[in-house]
């Protein structure tokens, strides 16, 4: 190391062998200069193209997520479907009260339930929304000229009370048990879980899915993907969000209901224990013979007494 300060005469010989005294400032700049030249010259060696032509230097791939091209994303998300309810009366609810004739329900049961296009119909129009627990099913094919990777799915949520209006439980199906990735929207910072199958069903296990599972798409390759949703305090919309890892950076893109947020709600205050329709200000439940008026009263009284 050679110090400024206390550095001797350095001497050189020039073609006359004759030595010539050089100052210390005169050395290190000397120096200096001689190390700039060789960094460079690699630095100009480095970036030359395989055929010998001189390539620009190329900053590094941005790696903060930012919008997939709207014309070109990663991923196409072909359907999108739900959410539909994971409970066995596939349980929904309405935020106002609805009164329906015998008559007005005798028709609900035999025209508007077993038509899928007038039950969705119904449904948009009475805001109708799943209660608890639901599955969103989403359809994807890689649209990326290389390989890609789904490495998280974000979830822009905003919460506030159960709705309260009517409650339908239809007669039992059983309960949907096939979906292996979910979020508890009623936490602060939804992530996505790993569901692990177990005896009793599958079972919320804390684990974040990605940390233990790889979703990668091909270009043209298809894949579903099944995001299950779960709130017991509040009523939420939400929109899900895919970030991609692609060979320009991570992109995100958003996954919402045909330019609507999804929307998903715990069962209605009521006694502590007690299940619906008990909370509701009205409610009806589909039976064997068909649908019939339920009375949430006479449920949370009975709820209370035991």
């Amino acid at each position: 190391m050679l110090a400024v300060g206390s550095a001797q005469n350095i001497f050189y010989h020039g073609s006359d062998r004759s030595g010539r005294a050089v100052g210390p400032l005169t050395a290190v700049l000397c120096l200096l200069l001689a190390a700039g030249a060789a960094v460079g010259g690699t630095l100009w060696w480095q970036s030359r193209d395989a055929d010998g032509g001189v390539d620009r230097a190329r900053p590094p791939a941005d790696t903060r997520p930012r919008p997939a091209p709207s014309g070109s994303p990663p991923v196409l998300v072909a359907s999108v479907t739900g959410p539909v309810s994971d409970l066995p009366g596939r349980d929904f609810a309405l935020p106002d009260a609805l009164r329906m004739s015998e008559a007005e329900l005798a028709r609900f049961g035999s025209e508007i339930v077993p038509d899928s296009a007038a039950f969705a119909s119904w449904y948009d129009r009475h805001g109708a929304v799943v209660t608890e627990s639901g599955t969103i099913t989403v359809a994807l094919r890689g649209n990326a000229a290389e390989e890609v990777q789904v490495t998280d799915i974000n979830v822009h949520k905003k919460c506030g009370p159960p709705l309260d209006g009517t409650h339908f439980e239809g007669h039992s199906q059983g309960g949907g048990d096939t979906v292996a990735i979910g979020f508890d929207l009623d936490a602060a910072d939804p992530y996505p879980q790993l569901r692990a199958r177990t005896g009793a069903g599958l079972k919320w296990t804390r684990r974040n899915y990605f940390d233990e599972q790889t979703l990668t798409l091909k270009p043209g390759e298809r894949e579903t993907l099944s995001v299950g949703v779960i709130s017991t305090r509040h009523r939420c919309s939400f929109t899900l969000e895919l970030a991609v890892a692609t060979r320009d950076g991570v992109l995100t893109q958003q996954i919402d209901r045909q330019g609507k947020p999804f929307e998903l709600t715990a069962r209605a205050p009521a006694v502590q224990g007690s299940r619906p329709p008990a909370g509701y200000r009205a409610a009806y439940a589909q039976d064997r013979d068909g649908w019939h008026p339920a009375d949430p009263a006479a449920a949370a009284a009975m709820e209370a007494d035991r």
